[in-house]
């Protein structure tokens, strides 16, 4: 078998492009001089015979396609790496190295500091970064190596992806004080019909909860569009309407101070899983204890 004379030095500087967006700064993140990036992905271009970069004064620095598809095969390539050099180095003790994971922003609050700070006491050579977005970025980030590990809805997953579910439960209703239907246990959705519905919408959050009014029989029509949990949150505390969650606060305040009123859901509805996902293959040892920490904490 013939291997590509490819380094791993070659393979940092071209992720170091993707991520900075160009030469110079790609350069000055690794702390080397331009000349010996550009004379890196040149090197590299020859040892796979094919273009990754494209040069130009008007557009930039851009990757072609294999460039972009190279890229994530180079992240995992060095994930691995440091894998090796942290687990010849403990030689079977610590767990040691960089772990990167990532989070669907809704969700990050109730199970990032919580899995981190766990994490660190049981793992303390391990440096644990993360990365936060909607759940289509994330899997984008495990299918492209920039995360290794990614806290999931079990919504509209891309082939590739493996889950292991974390905990599930059902939405509830959240309503401001004062709110004719407090005093109640649990709430339809039927029962608010005609009063405003306040959508919590990161992608791809609306089809879950279109799916929740249409097993209720009803139909969703939102009156307002939040784009996070807590202004979703103070929006309803301020009367302004009211609203679904997943996930539930131990304080039952806004960032305003007002308090919300939250209501079991009486419908029988589809749940949305919190699972643990990555880009399918072997984890590393760090992923795996995070992961193993992780399923413990959440259950």
């Amino acid at each position: 078998m013939s291997l590509p004379n490819v380094s791993p030095r070659q393979l940092e500087y071209l992720v170091a492009i993707a991520e900075t967006g160009g030469i110079t700064t790609a350069a000055a993140q690794c702390h080397v001089s331009q000349s010996a990036v550009s004379l890196a992905v040149a090197e590299l271009e020859r040892a796979l015979e094919v273009r990754l970069v494209l040069r130009g004064s008007r557009r930039g620095t851009r990757l072609t396609s294999a460039g972009q598809q190279v890229v994530g095969d180079a992240r995992k390539v060095l994930a691995a790496l440091s894998d090796l050099g942290a687990g010849a180095r403990s030689l079977g003790q610590e767990i040691a190295g960089r772990l990167t994971v990532g989070c669907y922003a809704p969700i990050a609050p109730f199970h990032l500091p919580a899995a981190i700070a766990g994490f660190r006491e049981v793992h303390p050579g391990v440096e644990v970064q993360f990365i936060e977005g909607t759940l289509p970025e994330m899997q984008r980030y495990l299918l492209d190596g920039r995360c290794e590990l990614a806290f999931l809805y079990q919504q509209e997953l891309q082939p590739g992806i493996d889950t292991v579910v974390l905990h599930d439960r059902a939405p509830s209703v959240l309503l401001p004080t004062g709110h004719r239907l407090e005093r109640r246990r649990a709430v339809a959705l039927a029962d608010l019909a005609g009063e405003p519905f306040v959508l919590l919408d990161v992608p791809p959050s609306e089809h879950y909860f279109r799916a929740v009014f249409e097993a209720a029989g009803l139909e969703m029509s939102p009156a307002y569009r939040a784009g996070s949990f807590e202004l979703a949150r103070a929006l309803v505390a301020r009367g302004i309407g009211y609203s679904l969650a997943v996930q539930k606060p131990l304080v039952d305040l806004s960032y305003e101070g007002f308090p919300v009123v939250t209501r079991s859901l009486k419908d029988k509805v589809p749940t949305t899983p919190v699972v643990m996902g990555w880009a399918g293959g072997r984890l590393t040892r760090r992923a795996e204890a995070f992961l193993a920490l992780c399923r413990a904490m959440f259950a």
